[in-house]
């Protein structure tokens, strides 16, 4: 090796050498300041979805204050809102599951079970991001397997209409066309059960 390579080797060692102490000095600096931008943004994050959380239920209390039924069967659950609200980013999924045991489970009580339905129908049609056609055969199965629970809610009412309106009608729907096509919908499920 010539007297030239040798000072490049050198160099070049002392280069990688170098470069490496300033990255592994700015390293945890720059990984401190990621780490504490990513806790802040999620912070944030968090921090919207406990309002977006909170104001959903107070919508959903609000609107049901004017409700037909008259003995507060449709009334919000206070657990299922408990939780909610506490377990901002998995509740929703817990009370789901929760609810759907629930009523999967034949030994309980009908209006135990159409309870369970029915709150799960109006979780869906609620969420950031409704699932309608969810919601939708929740409430046919309401109305299908338990005849005698919830029917303040199917009666003909202005509030009704502003219920199917706001949480149910697919792009296209009129209120009318929901309640003729759920109307057909349930006589098929009946004729079938």
């Amino acid at each position: 090796m010539t007297n030239t390579q040798s000072l490049k080797a050198v160099w070049l060692a002392s280069a990688i050498a170098l470069g490496a102490g300033l990255v592994s000095g700015c390293m945890p600096g720059t990984i401190a300041t990621g780490v504490g931008t990513g806790f802040v943004y999620e912070q944030k994050q968090d921090h919207k979805h406990r309002h977006e959380v909170e104001r959903a239920v107070d919508q959903y209390v609000e609107d049901h204050a004017n409700s037909p039924c008259r003995h507060g069967e449709d009334r919000v659950m206070e657990s299922a809102a408990e939780i909610l609200k506490e377990y901002r980013l998995t509740g929703l999924n817990e009370v789901l599951g929760r609810l759907d045991k629930i009523y999967q489970d034949e030994s309980q009580p009908d209006h135990i079970r159409a309870g369970a339905l029915y709150n799960m129908a109006v979780l869906q049609s609620r969420r950031k991001e409704p699932n309608k056609v969810l919601a939708r055969e929740y409430f046919k199965r309401l109305y299908v397997e338990f005849p005698n629970e919830y029917r303040c809610i199917f009666e003909e009412s202005d509030w009704r209409d502003s219920m199917i309106e706001q949480q149910l009608l697919l792009p296209g729907e009129t209120v009318e066309s929901f309640l003729r096509d759920a109307k057909a919908d349930v006589e098929r499920m009946k004729r079938q059960d």
